[in-house]
């Protein structure tokens, strides 16, 4: 496994699909998924991509579930293969009326599965897998999926003017390999600091992009995301 918060700059990508294979779990599974859910009432199992491997912007990936990705954080030695999610995070770019660049943090809930109380680049969510009878995605299907979590975490909608693929970041903390996307959205920061509000967040905010690397030596966040902030900082040119 790479090591923690490992960043692999990319321009595009492209996933490719392998079917669920069939995994009897054991019951212990299902009873310590219930012990978790009874703690954090708001998860529930549904299917995921498991992040296998890349090669030349190629990911394999395979269909698993919620459920063995998040007991195998507790119970490691119950879940084999290990699921390491396929998740994309958002580096969402607004500008102020001076054109200056804000980037937008979330700080994550204590309801969320992990890192409860830590500043976030986001959004950031799961890939879901698609139909069964398709095998492969694109990075406008990545893209498609960010505007969902955009709307369905944060409240923000309408027109982003570019994006980019910037790379693959890991968190084996996490167990997740995100897909780094920016997003420049055409609407001003001021419009969008009310929009900002889901449970997933206790508390947002659109930082300055020459006030990145301040924010995030004063401020506790996620691992990957202390490890994309100076590169963020320097792709803005701060």
């Amino acid at each position: 496994m790479k090591p923690l918060g490992m960043f692999k700059p990319m321009s595009s990508v492209r996933i490719d699909v392998a079917p669920r294979a069939f995994i009897d779990l054991p019951i212990e599974v299902d009873d310590r998924w219930d012990e978790i859910c009874a703690e954090k009432p708001r998860l529930f199992d549904g299917p995921i991509l498991a992040f296998v491997g890349e090669d030349k912007g190629l990911i394999r990936a395979r269909r698993d579930s919620y459920k063995r990705l998040v007991v195998q954080a507790e119970s490691k030695g119950l879940i084999q293969p290990p699921v390491m999610q396929l998740s994309v995070t958002g580096i969402l770019i607004a500008r102020d009326t001076a054109g200056k660049p804000h980037v937008f943090f979330g700080k994550r809930s204590d309801d969320t599965r992990i890192y409860g109380s830590l500043w976030e680049l986001g959004p950031s969510g799961g890939i879901d897998p698609p139909p069964a009878h398709v095998t492969a995605l694109d990075e406008f299907a990545v893209i498609r999926q960010l505007q969902v979590e955009c709307r369905d975490e944060v409240g923000i909608t309408g027109v982003f003017t570019s994006h980019d693929i910037l790379g693959l970041i890991d968190d084996p903390i996490a167990m997740s390999t995100d897909i780094v996307v920016r997003l420049d959205l055409q609407r001003r920061v001021h419009e969008l600091i009310a929009s900002t509000s889901n449970w997933e967040y206790a508390e947002t905010r659109w930082v300055p992009a020459d006030e990145l690397v301040a924010f995030g030596d004063s401020e506790r966040t996620i691992p990957p995301t202390a490890q994309l902030i100076p590169i963020v900082a320097e792709m803005l040119g701060e």
